[in-house]
């Protein structure tokens, strides 16, 4: 039996150091990987277009039978700060009740231009007792200003469109002062005409 023992210790001994030595050493940590590639920002989008709203004098017709004033609205597309005719998407029309019985006085002329000079007016009628001197602002446009000021909400302005044009537009500009735009097509304004009537009407 004490043979047997002192056999098999020492074989357990052996055994245990060759596993010991079987035992490899740990390896070295592998290179961190690097960081991915962070996704590019999409462009800035472009900026909206600006909605603009204008308001012209409407004359008696067809939208309003006693006259009255045209609401344009549509977007800027070209971003000049102005509602061009081409840029106009929809209208609405507020139109002057029926004069009848009204009382009111009134300023009749006709104008002319030619060339880059201002427009000459011939006085018709003038119960209201101003004057209106005219200076031509650009090409096709002008400006009339008044030698005193009227009353606003009780004031309208009519005038015609000469057979060399295709168009005007006229507007109060405060209280003593009314712009004229003669275009010629879209968007393109036009001097040289004769006998535009012009007509500023204040109720009393």
């Amino acid at each position: 039996m004490r043979k047997s023992l002192s056999f098999v210790i020492p074989m357990f001994i052996l055994v245990f150091f060759s596993l010991l030595s079987c035992s490899g050493e740990d390896g070295t940590n592998g290179l961190d990987g690097r960081d991915g590639i962070n996704g590019n920002d999409g462009n800035d989008g472009a900026d909206g277009l600006n909605s603009l709203i204008t308001t012209v004098i409407e004359q008696p017709g067809a939208n309003c039978s006693n006259g009255g004033y045209r609401i344009d609205v549509g977007l800027d597309t070209n971003d000049n700060g102005e509602l061009d005719a081409g840029e106009v998407e929809s209208s609405e029309y507020l139109c002057n009740a029926d004069p009848t019985g009204f009382t009111y006085q009134t300023y009749v002329s006709l104008l002319n231009q030619t060339d880059t000079e201002n427009p000459v007016a011939t006085v018709v009628e003038n119960s209201l007792g101003l004057s209106i001197s005219w200076a031509r602002e650009s090409q096709g446009i002008y400006l009339g200003t008044l030698d005193r000021s009227i009353d606003i909400g009780k004031t309208v302005i009519f005038y015609s469109t000469p057979s060399s044009h295709t168009g005007v537009r006229g507007e109060l500009v405060g209280d003593n002062q009314v712009r004229l735009e003669l275009q010629n097509g879209i968007n393109a304004f036009a001097d040289n005409f004769s006998n535009l009537s012009f007509e500023l009407r204040e109720y009393e």
